[in-house]
C-alpha cells in the first residue's frame, strides 16, 4: 500500500463526485498550511466476488480499478488546477475504505472525509465511516458537509463542544490553537441535561489566546446548541472519546449531519506538539 506523505492532508474520495466538497476544502487547508494532499480511494470487490473474480466468473478488476483510477486521477488534476502549486498524490486499494483510511492515518497531520449529505442514508454511510475512524486513529478527522466551499467568511469564529469531561481536552486545545492562529473568536459551547453543572471558565488549554472568548451554557440538546452556534463558523470541534459511539449520546453524528460547516472530531491526547511542522502554526487568513 502506498503511503502518505508525512504530515499530508488524507482525503477518502468517494467516487461520482461526491466528495468534491471534502476534497476542495482539504485542498484549500494543505496549500494555507504548506502541506501535501493526498486522495485515497478504497476500492471493494461488488457482493458476491473476491478481488479479481466476478460472480459471473470474469476477472472484473482492471474494468473496476480503471474506472477508479480514472476518476480519482481527474479528481486530483482539478485540485492542482484549483491550487496551483499544491502537491497532490492519489492511491486506489482494493480494501474496505475504513482500513485504507486507517493505514493512511499513519504519519498524516488530518483525515478528511464527506458527510454526503442528510438524511437517514446520509447518516448511516458517514456512521459507518465516522465509527471506524474515530478512536481508531490519533489523528483529527474532519467530516465536510456538500456545501462546504472551503473559502473563509469574514465573520468566521471556531466553535468547540464541552461536555466537561477529559474526553474534550484534545478537542479544547485543537479549537483554541485554531482560533488564536487565525485571529477568530473561540465559542465554547456546554449543553445537555448536565450544563448548569459546568463551568463557565475555559479549562487551562496552553498559552495560545483567541482574540475574544465566548462561553455558552444551555440544557438543550448538544448537537441543536452546537449547530444554532456554528451557523456563522468555520469550523466545529468535537472529542473523540466519549459521545459518537456512546449510545446515551449522538452529538457527534447528529451534529456531522446537521452542520452546514466542517466538523473536527480530535482525540483527548492531542497536543499542538503532535502537530507536524506547519500544521496550524503556518495558517495564516
Amino acid at each position: 500500500m502506498t503511503r502518505n506523505p508525512d504530515g499530508a492532508l488524507v482525503v477518502g474520495v468517494s467516487l461520482e463526485g461526491r466528495s468534491d466538497a471534502a476534497v476542495r476544502w482539504a485542498a484549500a487547508e494543505a496549500q494555507e498550511q504548506g502541506l501535501a494532499l493526498h486522495l485515497v480511494h478504497g476500492l471493494c470487490a461488488p457482493l458476491g466476488t473476491y478481488p479479481g473474480r466476478s460472480a459471473a466468473g470474469v476477472d472484473a478488476g482492471p474494468g473496476l480499478f480503471g474506472r477508479a483510477r480514472a476518476e480519482l486521477h481527474a479528481t486530483a488534476e482539478a485540485t492542482r488546477a484549483m491550487a496551483p502549486g499544491l502537491a497532490v498524490d492519489e492511491t486506489v486499494v482494493e480494501s474496505d475504505p475504513v482500513a485504507v483510511l486507517r493505514a493512511q492515518a499513519r504519519g498524516a497531520s488530518m483525515i478528511v472525509v464527506g458527510s454526503h449529505g442528510s438524511g437517514a442514508l446520509g447518516e448511516v454511510a458517514l456512521r459507518g465511516v465516522a465509527h471506524g475512524l474515530v478512536g481508531h486513529v490519533d489523528v483529527p478527522v474532519a467530516v465536510v458537509p456538500p456545501a462546504t466551499t472551503g473559502a473563509r467568511a469574514p465573520r468566521d469564529v471556531v466553535v468547540v463542544g464541552d461536555d466537561g469531561t477529559e474526553g474534550c481536552r484534545g478537542a479544547l486545545r485543537f479549537a483554541t490553537r485554531r482560533a488564536a492562529v487565525r485571529g477568530v473568536p473561540l465559542v465554547v459551547v456546554r449543553a445537555g441535561p448536565d450544563a448548569r453543572l459546568l463551568s463557565e471558565e475555559l479549562p487551562d488549554v496552553g498559552t495560545d489566546r483567541p482574540p475574544a472568548l465566548q462561553v455558552v451554557l444551555a440544557e438543550e440538546r448538544a448537537d441543536r446548541v452546537i449547530a444554532e452556534q456554528a451557523d456563522d463558523a468555520e469550523l466545529v470541534v468535537l472529542g473523540g472519546e466519549h459521545g459518537w459511539r456512546h449510545p446515551r449520546h449522538s452529538t457527534r453524528r447528529g451534529l456531522a449531519v446537521r452542520a452546514r460547516c466542517p466538523v473536527v472530531i480530535v482525540s483527548p491526547d492531542w497536543t499542538p506538539d503532535l502537530v507536524t511542522p506547519g500544521v496550524l502554526d503556518g495558517a495564516r487568513r
